[in-house]
């Protein structure tokens, strides 16, 4: 079947305003963590720069996804291809056989970023968000081959041994490489061109936490509560299974024989099956929910176990915002503005993890003080707000507001 001729912009094309094509592997939702970011970035980038044009070209998971309403309100046109393979060729088709020419074309996930060199071809810059970099995760499952307690396979490192080569030949081609993290962004710099690589830190959802930000003062003290740890995850994810199974049989015992009427709980999406014979009155499998902000809120304590993977931890974050203290392993602290023993506390050793867990269940005060010290710094430091000048230099939209 002979194709229709296909007519791609000139190079020299003038266009009246800027603008931006988002080519994402995950449709941006409130209902994932990388879903989130991209739909609380753009819906910041909008409300900056109301008149430069934005569109979408991603693909519906709708087991996934949740509503699509939020799209309309920052997308001018939603390109939806009908498979995962996100092309030039399958958005010129759905463009009608002639494509826009956009000044920023921005990649977002390992996936959308295949077709790199098609999409350089109605693109003057090219972004490539990795969201979490592989190669940076190879390298910390590695170094985790060697530490008790982990189980990261030969299996898994050969796997992500092809998909890092992938990201670095994605990462070359790029104009610019946006990383989620600081950690990841050093990392790559060590293996790419420095100039090429940016952090910009996922902010906390104005989305999702509207009332934690706008109030003036945490609303309920450590106090008033139970004797809660809470740790909010994707159970999709190996990393996440991994670490939560780390702290269950090396840390959470530990804590039992110091405050018997403690209660761990496990909040997020993805299956808990790999958690079943975990089950006891000392831990609560909630699972998926409508919100997370109601556990965080009404926990003494917030967990970030990750033995290792790469990317933002959120979700020291989430439990900030909401004045809740946060003990959480070197991996998953490095990189963030937080100070150990200031706002928050790191630990690599299980005795030491719990201890400090135990210190936050049993002393209010310094309780109080860790959350508050850490909601500061979640406001000064992640924002979306806050990230208004990293977003205008790496998205080419200075003097456009």
């Amino acid at each position: 079947m002979k194709q229709a001729a296909v007519v791609l912009p000139s190079q020299a094309a003038s266009t009246p305003k800027r603008k931006i094509l988002l080519v994402s592997h995950s449709c941006p939702s409130r209902s994932h963590a990388g879903g989130l970011r991209i739909l609380d970035l753009y819906a910041q980038i909008r409300k900056d720069f109301p008149h430069i044009k934005i569109d979408l070209y991603t693909h519906k998971r709708a087991s996934i996804d949740g509503s699509y309403a939020d799209l309309e309100a920052i997308f001018d046109k939603l390109y939806f291809s009908p498979t995962e393979d996100l092309t030039l060729s399958g958005l010129v088709v759905l463009q009608g056989q002639s494509c826009s020419r956009y000044d920023v074309v921005d990649l977002q996930f390992h996936g959308a970023a295949l077709d790199q060199e098609g999409f350089r071809q109605i693109g003057g810059k090219i972004l490539f968000t990795p969201m979490e970099s592989i190669t940076r995760t190879l390298s910390l499952s590695l170094k985790g081959l060697f530490v008790k307690g982990n189980e990261f396979t030969l299996a898994r490192i050969v796997r992500e041994l092809a998909m890092g080569i992938a990201e670095v030949i994605f990462c070359w081609r790029a104009d610019l490489v946006v990383c989620v993290s600081n950690a990841d962004a050093a990392f790559l710099r060590s293996i790419i061109k420095p100039a090429k690589v940016e952090a910009l830190e996922t902010g906390i959802s104005p989305l999702e936490f509207a009332d934690a930000m706008t109030a003036e003062s945490i609303k309920v003290a450590s106090g008033e509560k139970k004797n809660s740890i809470v740790l909010v995850a994707y159970f999709g994810s190996e990393t996440n299974i991994i670490a939560t199974k780390w702290f269950l049989e090396n840390v959470h015992p530990l804590i039992l024989e110091q405050v018997q009427n403690y209660v761990f709980s496990v909040v997020g999406r993805g299956s808990l099956a790999p958690f079943q014979h975990y089950k006891d009155s000392s831990v609560e499998f909630v699972g998926e929910v409508p919100s997370i902000a109601p556990y965080i809120e009404k926990a003494k304590i917030g967990i970030a176990p990750a033995l290792g993977g790469s990317g933002l931890r959120g979700k020291v974050n989430q439990y900030a915002i909401f004045g809740v203290p946060c003990v959480a392993s070197p991996i998953a602290a490095n990189g963030l503005a937080y100070r150990d023993g200031y706002d928050i506390f790191v630990a690599a050793e299980p005795k030491v993890f719990a201890q400090y867990c135990i210190d936050l269940l049993k002393n209010s005060d310094l309780n109080d003080t860790m959350g508050c010290r850490a909601r500061e710094t979640c406001f000064a430091e992640y924002t979306w707000e806050s990230k208004r000048e990293s977003i205008s230099r790496i998205y080419d939209l200075t003097g456009d507001a």
